[in-house]
Parts: C-alpha cells; structure tokens; sequence
C-alpha cells in the first residue's frame, strides 16, 4: 500500500469495445483503477498486461514512446 496523497481531480474515461487508443505519454503521474470491462495496455518494451474491475495501474511514463490502451470489452475506468 501506498500513500500517493489527497486526490485533487478525478474523472472517468469510457471506450467501447474494440478501442485502440493510441500512443501516448501519461500527462502526469496517475493512479488508473479499472471500473468494469476489460482492457490492456502495450509498453513501448512491448510487455502486455490485460486489467480488468479492480485492477490498478500507477502510469508515469511521462517521457518516451508512452503506451497504447486496448478496450478489449466496452471498459470504464477512473483516473
């Protein structure tokens, strides 16, 4: 567990099933919790993860290639 401090903005970001968001950076450090669906993100190492409800990502990659998110079902997720 990690104390990453007050949550000063949140919101909720939806795609629909089949959804490539393309590359791109994290604007900022930030906490993304999965609220239903399935999705995954691609590394620019390549390395897959698949995230489903309760699944958790710290995105920082604030440089670089950044990361591509599939929706993989209709998925909903906060940040």
């Amino acid at each position: 567990m990690a104390d990453f401090g007050a949550v000063t903005n949140m919101f909720v970001f939806s795609v629909s099933a089949g959804t490539d968001v393309p590359a791109h950076n994290a604007p900022q450090p930030y906490v993304c919790i999965i609220l239903s669906g399935q999705g995954e993100v691609v590394t620019s190492d390549g390395e897959t993860r698949c995230f489903g409800p309760g699944g958790v990502l710290f995105c920082e990659d604030l440089t670089g290639k950044g990361h591509v998110t599939r929706a993989i079902t209709d998925l909903v997720a906060a940040f």
